[in-house]
């Protein structure tokens, strides 16, 4: 395809990323489609294909962009220099998930899905995930000596931290239909960090 006409290229290739996100988060994978992203970018269907021939390349440019984020934190943590604790691993997620909620959405369209698309496409992202758990787990007293297994700590901590930008109607009849307020954010933090003081 000839190069469109474009005074920006980087700029729309942004914008076409960011509407791409919204898309994915509102629809999930399977229920989006690229002249959708197209007009919720201001682009032409043409130009949108000219930077993305695919929705799955698309879909594998969105989640790099939203999984690196974490995987900077993972690999902070595994960093000899720079090692994270397991409770700053924790308050930093919230606060990646709290600026960019569409992560938690796509997940949860992922596993609702029942698809491995996302573990397919962001392999170095989950083997990072899972070089660094293994490495907080390892470090963890054992369940015999704190009653608690590492592993179903990082569970209910992973449940506390993603269902609150689900876009549940029990959630927004708890908190109302705008909860994502710099109050809100503190006063979720905060109660995150209370629970990591029960349970780490």
């Amino acid at each position: 395809m000839a190069r469109p006409k474009d005074a920006d290229p980087e700029r729309t290739r942004a914008t076409i990323l960011d509407a791409a996100e919204d898309e994915f988060a509102d629809h999930g994978f399977h229920g989006t489609r690229m002249v959708a992203i197209a007009k919720r970018a201001g682009v032409t269907h043409g130009l949108l294909h000219y930077y993305f021939d695919s929705k799955d390349r698309l879909y594998e440019e969105v989640l790099g962009r939203l999984l690196g984020r974490h995987q900077q934190l993972f690999e902070g943590l595994l960093a000899g220099g720079n090692l994270l604790t397991a409770r700053e691993l924790v308050l930093e997620s919230f606060d990646l998930f709290w600026t960019h909620p569409n992560q938690v959405r796509i997940m949860l369209w992922e596993m609702a899905s029942g698809d491995d698309r996302m573990e397919r496409s962001m392999k170095a992202f989950y083997d990072t995930m899972s070089a660094a758990l293994a490495t907080l787990t390892a470090n963890a007293p054992p369940a015999s000596d704190s009653g608690r297994d590492p592993r179903d700590v990082y569970v209910s901590i992973l449940g506390a931290l993603v269902v609150y930008f689900f876009r549940d109607p029990v959630i927004k009849q708890l908190f109302g239909e705008n909860r994502f307020s710099e109050e809100d954010r503190k006063r979720r933090r905060a109660h995150i960090g209370a629970l990591l003081d029960l349970l780490l």
